[in-house]
């Protein structure tokens, strides 16, 4: 049986992330093809310089996803004692 922030997770997944997505696409494009350059630059340094950098990534995606992940339980947190007064 699914918890209730995993429904939640899940309906903000189809419903809102798509359309917040949408409004941040400029912004998001622009970033990534600031990184592709500065990847780029850093892969021609060394093989080394290229490792670390895939180990970096892996690392930040990790931060990202824990605070997207207490973000939203926050926002259910919220929405839930809001539900209670």
């Amino acid at each position: 049986m699914k918890t209730l922030p995993d429904v939640l997770m899940q309906y903000t997944e189809e419903n809102l992330v798509t359309r917040f997505l949408r409004e941040t696409a400029g912004k998001t494009r622009l970033a990534q093809q600031k990184a592709d350059v500065l990847t780029g630059r850093l892969n021609a340094l060394s093989p080394e310089a290229e490792q670390w950098l895939e180990e970096l990534k892996i690392q930040w995606d990790e931060m990202n996803d824990g605070h997207e992940t207490a973000l939203l339980l926050s926002g259910i947190s919220i929405g839930l004692e809001l539900g209670r007064l």
